[in-house]
This record gives structure tokens, sequence and C-alpha cells, in this order.
């Protein structure tokens, strides 16, 4: 226990906490603060939680906290496993109940942030079977449906994206690198305008040169066109 009391001391003294607890005056924390500090944790993996919970009933207190949990499918450990004791627990501020709580969520804050963060959209809203008989209802939820599977998908490229090896850095670089490119030969371009402008009938020949890349294009889809036709009569 003196462990894992120990691993939320040091967790809620760094960022972004910014504690000065120790061992002593962190075991000394009244229930009401216990519940606050638990309550400022689960604020920083989800904002919607930053509540003062003054402003809450107890029981209010408990529901939030416990749905969020469960979003984040916390389990609590077997000498509170049951859901009425573990409530009970949270109204009351308790010790047994809310260390281990602590212990969780400050070994996987990240974790849980993104957790959190996909609850938003991915926690599918029950609609009762006999409003899904009303025709308007049911295109809703449908579309409803569809968006949150279209959003698991972009999420999912997303995060492909992230670990794809593509750092920020590097495609700044390549950017810039063809940005250099680009500058080089746009140069060269206007060099060969400058040159080709010093030549006698310039824009004739340029006009003839025209004339011959079209011809070419032309021939070339005439050719194309007589290749797909002999294939088409050789499958018949």
């Amino acid at each position: 226990m003196s462990d894992q009391m120990q691993f939320i001391v040091e967790k809620l003294n760094q960022e972004p906490f910014r504690k000065s607890y120790n061992l002593i005056t962190f075991d000394s924390l009244e229930s009401v603060q216990l519940l606050q500090l638990l309550s400022d944790v689960l604020g920083e993996i989800d904002p919607k939680h930053i509540v003062d919970i003054r402003e809450e009933l107890p029981e209010q207190t408990a529901k939030r906290m416990l749905t969020l949990l469960s979003i984040l499918k916390y389990k609590p450990p077997g000498s509170v496993s049951d859901l009425s004791a573990f409530r009970q627990g949270l109204v009351t501020g308790s010790k047994p109940v809310i260390h281990p709580v602590l212990h969780w969520l400050l070994q996987r804050t990240n974790e849980l942030k993104k957790r959190a963060y996909l609850a938003r959209f991915l926690v599918k809203l029950e609609v009762p079977v006999e409003f899904l008989q009303d025709d308007t209802v049911a295109d809703v939820n449908k579309q409803y449906e569809e968006l949150m599977e279209a959003f698991k998908n972009l999420h999912k490229e997303c995060e492909q994206l992230k670990t794809s090896g593509f750092s920020t850095a590097e495609i700044r670089r390549d950017i810039s690198a063809m940005e250099e490119e680009k500058d080089q030969l746009i140069k060269r371009v206007e060099r060969l305008k400058k040159r080709v402008e010093t030549v006698q009938n310039h824009q004739r020949m340029l006009e003839i040169a025209r004339q011959l890349r079209l011809e070419k294009e032309r021939e070339e889809s005439l050719a194309q066109q007589k290749q797909e036709q002999k294939n088409q009569g050789d499958h018949k």
C-alpha cells in the first residue's frame, strides 16, 4: 500500500497537478479533499469533469465519477468489487476505494485521455425499439450509426499516419526541397526562354513545335483507338 501511495504522491507533485504532498500530508486528506482530488484527476482526463464538488450533491458526484470510470473501463479491486460498496465508497470519500482509483488513473493518464475523447463520439446512444418504428427516427438513427463508423475509420487513418514514421520535420524538409527544385526549374525555363527569344522567327518556330506536339498526341490517340478496336475484334 505504501508503494501505491508513494506512486500517487510522486505523480500528483508533477505536471499538470503540481501538488506538494508527502506521504503524511496525502494520507491526512479529509474525505471531501480526497474526492476533490479524484475529481481533479478525472478533469485532467476529460475537461467536462473539472468540477467543484461543493456545488454538487454527493450522489451527483458519485454518479458523474462512476459514469466516466465505466467509460474508461476501470475495474475495482476484489475488496470493493461490489458496485454498491464501490459507489458508497465514492460518496463517503473512502481511502480504500479512492486510492486504487487514483493509482490506476495516474498510471495511464495519456491513454485514458484518448479513450475519453473517443467516447464522446463512440458511446452509442441506445434508442428504444418502439421509437425506431417511426421512419424519421429510424432514418436519423441510421445516419448517426454511419457517421459513427466514418469517425472510427478517420480516427484509425489519423493514428496510422501518426505512426507511419513521417515526422513533421521530415515533411517540412521534403516540402522545402521540392520548393527549391521548383525555383530551379523556373529559373531554367526563364533562361531557355531568353535563349529562344534571341532566335529569329522564334514565335513561328514555337507555333510549329506546338503543332507538331499536337499532331503527335493525335497520332498516339488514333493508334490507341485502333489497338482497342483490334482487341475488341479479337474477342468476338
